[in-house]
């Protein structure tokens, strides 16, 4: 069920309390109380769906469960040449797998990143195809945008992926179920230190270390879709920091794959 038609009905719910309530057929405190529960319950629902860590409208994987020291790099929304490059270039010198959250059709616009991603141990899933907000759309565009990005990674890299993070990391219940048609399992994160405004290499840096704790996902960004026009310069030039300064204090890092695992 969409959250749309959810506050749909709470919508009505409320028009017929305040309708009732005019007409005399309830009291009219009775009709206002009732209706600001029910703006209340709406707003509720929706902050419901574009939390990323809260599983009320099915399972999502925010964080680990884990006490070890381990946490997960994700990247979303390439591959955006040439942020992309640079952020491997990174993660093959400091030996670290992260996890590349990809948009279908920046996949099928730069392959070669993708099997490089894929070549160099990372973890791909899918960001869908078009990077829409998929509690705008219905059922089957739900379903399509997520098959679709999915079958552009398979097809380039011979393999569909087993994660898929929702763009802007909003659900519902249509989100979960479509995703678990296809197998795959929904990813958001704990830690968004918001490196897609560009507040400066140092804020990103630390937004993650202050926040960080046994388990953590760390949602950054190697891309900008769907506008594909902004610098992620101050993600690369944050990366090397926040790995160096999280392995000072013993952490070591996993794909989401490896810390669902945990």
């Amino acid at each position: 069920m969409k959250v749309a038609w959810l506050l749909g009905m709470v919508a009505v719910f409320c028009l017929l309390l305040l309708g009732l309530g005019y007409h005399g057929k309830i009291k009219k405190r009775l009709a206002l109380l009732g209706s600001c529960f029910g703006i209340i319950m709406g707003s509720g629902l929706l902050l419901l769906a574009v939390l990323p860590g809260d599983s009320f409208y099915g399972p999502v994987l925010a964080a680990g469960h884990t006490n070890q020291k381990v946490v997960a790099l994700t990247f979303d929304d390439g591959p955006y040449s040439p942020y992309t490059e640079k952020i491997l270039a990174v993660l093959k010198e400091k030996n670290v797998h992260a996890t590349f959250f990809i948009v279908g059709e920046n996949a099928l616009a730069h392959p070669e990143l993708v099997r490089e991603i894929k070549a160099d141990g990372h973890l791909i899933g899918t960001h869908t195809q078009h990077h829409k907000d998929l509690l705008r759309l219905d059922k089957k565009e739900v379903h399509d945008e997520m098959a679709m990005g999915v079958e552009s990674i398979r097809k380039i890299t011979g393999e569909s992926p087993k994660f898929i993070r929702p763009p802007h990391g909003f659900k519902d219940y249509e989100v979960i179920e479509q995703a678990e048609r296809l197998g795959l399992k929904v990813v958001n994160w704990d830690i968004i230190p918001r490196d897609w405004t560009n507040p400066g290499t140092q804020k990103i840096v630390s937004r993650v270390i202050e926040n960080i704790k046994p388990g953590s996902v760390i949602l950054l960004h190697d891309g900008d879709s769907p506008a594909n026009k902004g610098s992620r310069e101050q993600t690369v030039q944050a990366l090397p920091e926040i790995i160096d300064q999280l392995r000072v204090e013993g952490y070591s890092f996993v794909t989401v794959e490896e810390l669902q695992a945990k």
